[in-house]
């Protein structure tokens, strides 16, 4: 029984080597993993960004509020 030294999953056929330079499955999944957290945080930071913006362009003068009383 030929066994994968470096690491102990059991996702290749008995016998056979990986390629050099494909990540395996495992590998595989992290890295989409990683993607979809990084597309979602520039999601939200962006979506934070644009509400401070539009926030800070309705704000009311002061001298408004304190013409009107």
């Amino acid at each position: 029984m030929i066994q994968n030294d470096m690491n102990d999953e059991k996702l290749l056929p008995p016998g056979e080597m990986p390629l050099p330079g494909v990540p395996s499955p495992k590998a595989q999944s992290w890295g989409a993993m990683i993607s979809i957290i990084v597309i979602v945080l520039m999601i939200v930071i962006g979506a934070f960004y644009s509400w401070g913006k539009r926030v800070s362009e309705t704000n009311i003068p002061a001298d408004a509020l304190i013409t009107s009383q």
